[in-house]
């Protein structure tokens, strides 16, 4: 059940992201709201399920976006990781972590991928860069991460009761 339900929001986050959210853009940055959602069930569901989650939405957008297939699907999955290692045993109706855990993966993921998609091609105007894209979108996914937390913190806890009924009613 788990996995079908997190299976459909990756996708129809994928859609969201790839239709609907360019209108909402501000000043041209786009929030990357897959990222909040890689984070936020890592958060929830720990490292090694935060790392497959990340995989597996980092390569759907690899494969639909991407000009290298792999960057996004191993910086995510990285992201996935290192998001879920650290907080497995914190108190998660807590907002304050996971919104700073956002920023921080956020500003990560995104100078990683710049160093990975232009620093390596000799485009070396990365204080510009990180002045117009990566600052604005570590912002963005600041505030939009409170909200995407929230959904995916009451989704969880919906299957995880659901589930504790399901093996209680099997014992």
């Amino acid at each position: 059940m788990r996995i079908l339900v997190f299976t459909a929001i990756v996708i129809l986050n994928f859609l969201i992201s790839s239709t609907w959210l360019h209108s909402v853009a501000i000043w041209g940055i786009i929030p990357n709201t897959t990222l909040i959602i890689v984070v936020c069930y890592a958060l929830l569901r720990g490292d090694l399920e935060g790392a497959i989650i990340g995989f597996c939405a980092g390569l759907l957008y690899d494969l639909m976006f991407g000009r290298i297939v792999g960057v996004s699907a191993l910086l995510l999955m990285m992201t996935g990781f290192v998001a879920g290692k650290p907080f497995a045993d914190f108190f998660k109706e807590n907002y304050i972590a996971p919104v700073l855990l956002i920023a921080a993966a956020s500003l990560s993921y995104e100078i990683a991928f710049y160093v990975i998609n232009f620093l390596l091609q000799g485009r070396t105007d990365f204080f510009r860069y990180m002045g117009i894209v990566i600052l604005p979108t570590t912002a963005y996914n600041l505030v939009l991460g409170i909200f995407i937390y929230r959904a995916i913190y009451g989704i969880n806890n919906l299957i995880t009761r659901r589930e504790e009924r399901r093996k209680g009613f099997l014992k």
